[in-house]
C-alpha cells in the first residue's frame, strides 16, 4: 500500500512538472536596414536555455558577413548560469564560455579560440547576458519603471526602462495593442568596451536609447525595436511567434 501511494506521489510530480519540461517559445525575428532585411534571428526559449541563431541575409553578406550562436542557460528569473557565443563574422571569430558565480559574485570567460582573452571579472548579483535580460523585461514592465544589469562583455551596464505608452502597432502578427518601453544604458564603471559581436555590441550603447515595443497582453511579445545606427535606424520586427 505504502509502496502504490510512493508511485503515486512520484507520477503527480512528473505530470506537476512536465509542462515545464515542455514548454517552448520560438521567435523568428528580421532586423531591417533602410528598409532592408540584414539579418535573420531565430530565437527559442526551451527547458530553461535560450538558443538564439543570427545569420546575415545574401544582400548584407555582401558587405558584411554574420552566422552567430548564442546560448543561455538561466535558472529562476531569467538569471544565467552560463552564456555561450560562437561567433563568425568574416574576419572576426568568437567561440566562448561564461559562467556565473552568484556567491563570490564573480564571472569566468574561458574561450576556445583565444585563451589570452581568458579572464575572471565582476558581474552584479543580478548580471543577465543581453537575451536572458530580454525575457526578463518581458514580465518586468507590470512596473512603469525600473532597472536591471546586463553582462556584456566583461562590462557591467546598468539599464532603467521606461514603460512610455499603450499604442496599437501594425505587426506580421497583425495589428496588437503595444506597450512601448524606452531603454537607457549606463556603462557602471565607465570601462572600454571590447571589439565584439555586432548584434549584442550595437545594441548596448550609452549613446542612444533603445525602443521595444511588447505585446499588451500576458504573453508580452517583443514584437518591435528601435534603435538610431547614424545616419537611419535598425529596427527589429517580430515574424512569428509558436509555442
Amino acid at each position: 500500500m505504502k509502496m502504490n501511494q510512493k508511485i503515486k506521489f512520484i507520477i503527480f510530480l512528473i505530470l506537476l512538472i512536465l509542462p515545464v519540461w515542455l514548454l517552448a517559445e520560438t521567435f523568428d525575428v528580421s532586423i531591417k536596414y533602410l528598409g532592408l532585411t540584414v539579418v535573420k534571428v531565430s530565437i527559442t526559449n526551451q527547458d530553461s536555455t535560450l538558443s538564439v541563431n543570427a545569420r546575415s541575409t545574401f544582400i548584407a553578406s555582401i558587405a558584411s558577413n554574420m552566422d552567430n550562436y548564442y546560448r543561455s542557460i538561466y535558472s529562476g528569473n531569467f538569471l544565467p548560469f552560463s552564456y555561450e557565443k560562437h561567433i563568425d563574422q568574416g574576419d572576426y571569430q568568437e567561440d566562448r564560455v561564461i559562467r556565473y558565480n552568484r556567491q563570490t559574485l564573480t564571472a569566468a570567460r574561458v574561450s576556445n579560440i583565444s585563451p589570452q582573452s581568458n579572464c575572471e571579472y565582476p558581474i552584479n548579483k543580478e548580471s543577465r547576458d543581453f537575451f536572458s535580460a530580454l525575457f526578463y523585461l518581458r514580465k518586468a514592465i507590470d512596473e512603469p519603471s525600473g532597472e536591471f544589469w546586463v553582462d556584456a562583455n566583461k562590462l557591467i551596464w546598468k539599464v532603467d526602462y521606461t514603460v512610455l505608452e499603450k499604442e496599437k502597432i501594425s505587426t506580421k502578427l497583425g495589428k496588437k495593442q503595444a506597450i512601448k518601453v524606452k531603454i537607457d544604458f549606463s556603462n557602471y564603471l565607465q570601462e572600454e568596451k571590447e571589439h565584439t559581436d555586432m548584434l549584442t555590441n550595437n545594441l548596448v550603447s550609452e549613446d542612444r536609447s533603445l525602443i521595444i515595443w511588447f505585446s499588451n497582453d500576458e504573453q508580452r511579445l517583443p514584437l518591435k525595436a528601435k534603435f538610431m545606427m547614424k545616419p537611419f535606424a535598425v529596427v527589429w520586427k517580430l515574424n512569428s511567434y509558436t509555442e
